[in-house]
């Protein structure tokens, strides 16, 4: 796909300058935090909350008194009582301030900071990348850090990324003893280096310590802003009514899907699929904790990327609830719950699309040329695309219910049935314990389908969303929701974003790599076993590898997640305010990285309410303009933004156009 811009551009990370001299400089000097190494949170002083968390874990008795925002405080005084009178501090002079706190622990409790510190660091992509070219041509490589972590810690934190190598220099101001924010450390650095100071050139964040000073002094600087939030993530960080530290985490793990290689080539996972299917799957994992629930089974495909992310923590440790992923669908579950023909083949009528007479024969698995006399006459009375009304359904439903091709189906309902309820039995969804479903949402319809299937046993479902349309307790069960999807609701004000995309969230939340179950089967084996429709191989691999980035993202960010999301109740606002904010206004990188095979797809609508962007059409200027005179905000206009970004230029600076009216339009 081409350029889209919806959320804007990601912050320019260079801030372009003259250089003092055209030649170029013979040593290039690096600033270490925020600029080569970025922490996994959004402030440096939310490191402290994980800190306080990791020494409550280990050292129970002596911090059982001290809350978080206690502790963060706490580390913060003990860092400015440790300044007072001395050119730079260390982290003993820090930790020498809390001996208060921590007693004969110190020596452990900086042991804790430093291995936190180790985990929320990661490199900086794009200024990996400059520091190798410049190593290429020949500069030399100097990093220069005022910060009181040792010296010896951050080399081993550069050395394991694969960031400094042995001809690369590394000076820290705790060493030292000397800082930028006061030009010493620069002397110090071509002191020992030599060389004039319009031979160096200085690269980092700080305004004074990194750009003025140096530059006062006669070397050439560039500031980085490449650390500040984007405009997707500033939204996402203003609107999110969390504790800080699930905030942090949050928006942290988007930002590190812009500066980290492993996340920089897919943004459609960094900036919603990850954290949209870890805090899914986390709160599945939570409700179920909070309700005693020993087992939750996911179900295929909606449900996948949860799944995925649900087995890595159940793998991990982090829970004693087991998950397993379950094969059903809405068709093979209505087709093996069908007794009436009259009464249970109504559902056939009400599935997406047109009905036509060759769509319904698949439906009910009755072959074209093995009909009854009755059955074929009255299908020759309708061509192949034909739409089917309802009296024409109806009259089909009546000649069915008195030929042998009603029998026929009534029988294989009843060989479907029984394959389907020795495959969930199989499977432990009507074993002993206590087990629930999770699923998407909407109106209960598999569930129902299920307790339909399996009387014996109490369903219990738990699901991303339900309309206010779904089944009663007494046909479907228990279930609870994450989010209402209706605005009568009083646990909401305003209906979800997902109640305007929810095919888009259905595209992107079940891309599972494989097709819908049609039906259960017996193999070679005599076990049961589901199958699956075909898809495209193209689509198959496009969707495995969204999925194996989702795992990634997980095995990244799990351990801090499940330490920022410690109830459902928590993971539902985030996920809440992420959906709104991904789905209403998605983000350009993310956009280019939908796969040409879903966001082609048949489904995908093409409208002011369209799921997915696709192709740049001159139609759509008409549709802007629709809009605009009728003072209407249509539910689409992020994504029909998202499509003028896809235009050639000059229709492409309409999707900028777009977002800024778009607060005047409703």
């Amino acid at each position: 796909m081409h350029n889209a811009q919806v959320n804007g551009p990601s912050i320019l990370t260079y801030q372009r300058e003259t250089l003092p001299s055209a030649r170029q400089p013979r040593v290039a000097c690096f600033d270490l935090l925020d600029t080569v190494l970025f922490r996994s949170v959004i402030d440096p002083s939310d490191v402290f909350r994980i800190i306080g968390l990791r020494l409550k874990e280990s050292l129970p008795e002596v911090m059982a008194l001290i809350g978080e925002d206690t502790f963060v405080s706490a580390r913060r005084v003990a860092e400015l009582h440790a300044r007072r009178g001395k050119p730079e501090i260390t982290l003993e002079d820090i930790w020498n301030e809390l001996t208060w706190m921590v007693g004969d622990h110190r020596d452990k409790a900086m042991e804790i900071e430093l291995s936190c510190e180790r985990e929320v660091l990661f490199p900086n992509a794009e200024i990996c990348d400059d520091i190798a070219e410049r190593r290429a041509r020949g500069q030399q490589i100097a990093f220069i850090s005022d910060m009181y972590l040792p010296e010896a810690f951050l080399r081993s934190v550069l050395e394991d990324h694969g960031i400094m190598q042995r001809q690369d220099r590394l000076f820290v101001s705790s060493t030292v003893g000397k800082t930028k924010s006061k030009g010493e450390l620069y002397h110090h650095v071509i002191a020992d280096i030599g060389g004039k100071p319009s031979d160096y050139r200085m690269i980092g964040d700080h305004r004074h310590s990194d750009h003025r000073m140096p530059r006062s002094l006669g070397l050439s600087s560039k500031r980085y802003v490449g650390h500040k939030l984007n405009r997707y993530e500033r939204r996402l960080n203003n609107g999110l009514k969390t504790s800080q530290l699930a905030r942090s985490i949050l928006v942290g793990s988007i930002r590190r899907g812009r500066s980290d290689h492993c996340f920089k080539s897919d943004r459609l996972v960094a900036d919603f699929l990850g954290p949209a299917s870890m805090l899914w799957a986390i709160w599945a994992i939570r409700r179920a904790e909070e309700s005693n629930v020993d087992r939750l089974f996911f179900l295929a495909r909606d449900a996948y990327l949860p799944y995925l992310c649900a087995k890595q923590i159940v793998e991990s440790g982090h829970t004693p609830v087991k998950v397993s992923y379950l094969y059903g669908s809405r068709y093979s579950l209505y087709f093996a719950t069908m007794h009436n023909i009259r009464e249970d083949v109504q559902w056939i009528f009400t599935q997406a699309g047109n009905l036509t007479k060759g769509k319904l024969l698949r439906y009910l698995q009755l072959d074209s040329a093995r009909l009854s006399p009755s059955m074929d006459a009255l299908c020759s009375e309708y061509d192949e695309v034909k739409v089917l009304k309802k009296e024409d359904f109806d009259r089909f439903v009546a000649v069915l219910k008195k030929s042998k091709d009603g029998a026929a189906v009534l029988e294989s309902a009843a060989h479907m049935r029984t394959a389907a309820r020795e495959y969930y039995k199989v499977q432990g969804l009507t074993g002993p314990g206590n087990t629930a479903v999770v699923d998407i949402g909407w109106h209960l319809n598999i569930q129902a389908a299920l307790q339909r299937l399996l009387p014996e046993k109490q369903m219990h479902g738990l699901y991303l969303y339900l309309s206010e349309s779904r089944r009663r307790p007494s046909e479907a069960g228990r279930s609870e929701v994450m989010m209402e999807l209706s605005v009568t609701s009083p646990r909401i004000s305003a209906s979800p974003a997902l109640w305007s995309h929810a095919t888009v969230a259905e595209h992107l939340l079940g891309m599972a790599p494989e097709g819908t179950c049609t039906g259960f089967q017996r193999n070679a084996k005599g076990e049961v076993q589901p199958v699956l429709q075909e898809i495209a191989e193209e689509e198959a691999a496009d969707k495995r590898s969204i999925a194996e980035k989702v795992q990634h993202f997980a095995d990244k960010w799990l351990p801090f997640y499940m330490l920022a999301f410690p109830n459902a109740e928590t993971c539902a606002s985030a996920f809440r305010v992420l959906s709104d904010e991904y789905l209403a206004n998605p983000t350009r990188e993310s956009i280019l990285a939908i796969p040409k095979s879903i966001y082609l797809s048949k489904e995908t609508l093409n409208d002011e309410t369209s799921a997915l962007a696709d192709g740049f059409q001159m139609s759509d200027v008409t549709k802007v303009l629709s809009i605009i005179r009728r003072r209407h905000q249509g539910d689409g206009l992020g994504w029909l933004g998202a499509k003028f970004s896809l235009a050639p230029a000059p229709f492409n600076l309409a999707g900028e156009i777009v977002r800024k009216i778009r607060p005047y339009l409703g």
